[in-house]
């Protein structure tokens, strides 16, 4: 296909790249004897998805770049935090699974923190745009931030409930003691990605990117079918 052709059908092309490796991890998963195989490849599909979003966003900028080292940043310091003083998130441990590891935390969730703020954020921004177009309804600038920031937060919240039980399964990281998931986790992650969401809606960078909300999707129905079917 030529590069032109590639930029033009550049949502199809990376919703198809996207959908073929979670379906193919899907597959080697839950159907052959290679599970170890794709459970060692995760960092690849982290990667890809990464590079992805940074295909198909439009006009890459300044701010976008502060934006991804300020995630990037953030999601490394909250898990050292995390795994070194228990003060965040809980009491957990990275497994070798997600490749080298600073003070104990994989340096590569510093691009999953990334990747799902960046998701989170554009799905949130693109549907509210289409309810307040379908519903000709109006909202202050500054409660439209809050809610924005708000709503990408827990949106957020909700994805990291269907990763948490697919990340155990697949020894990514385990919870001390017993291997129960604490709530307080999740509260933890709503702050942390609450802090970031603001910085996405204020961010002048564009927020219209339909993979994101594929990328977002995909992911789910990923961590759904694993959490069903994966023995």
């Amino acid at each position: 296909m030529p590069f032109n052709k590639l930029f033009k059908h550049k949502y199809a092309f990376a919703f198809g790249i996207s959908l073929l490796f979670h379906v193919s991890a899907i597959n080697g998963l839950l159907f052959t004897d290679y599970k170890d195989f794709f459970i060692d490849n995760t960092p690849l599909n982290l990667i890809i998805s990464m590079i992805l979003v940074f295909f198909t966003h439009q006009n890459i900028n300044k701010s976008f770049w502060l934006f991804f080292i300020a995630c990037s940043a953030a999601g490394v310091i909250y898990e050292i935090i995390g795994i070194n003083t228990g003060l965040l998130f809980g009491d957990y441990e990275y497994s070798d699974v997600m490749g080298y590891k600073f003070l104990g935390v994989p340096v590569l969730l510093g691009n999953l923190w990334f990747t799902t703020m960046y998701c989170v954020g554009s799905l949130t921004f693109q549907s509210y745009n289409w309810l307040k177009s379908t519903y000709n309804f109006k909202i202050s600038k500054k409660v439209e931030i809050h809610l924005l920031a708000i709503f990408g937060a827990l949106a957020a919240v909700l994805l990291d409930l269907f990763l948490e039980p697919v990340a155990i399964k697949l020894n990514f990281w385990q919870w001390f003691p017993y291997g129960k998931i604490p709530i307080y986790n999740y509260v933890c992650w709503f702050f942390g990605s609450l802090i970031l969401q603001y910085l996405f809606v204020k961010s002048n960078f564009n927020k219209e990117n339909k993979f994101a909300v594929y990328l977002y999707g995909i992911q789910a129905v990923f961590f759904v079918a694993i959490i069903l079917f994966y023995k």
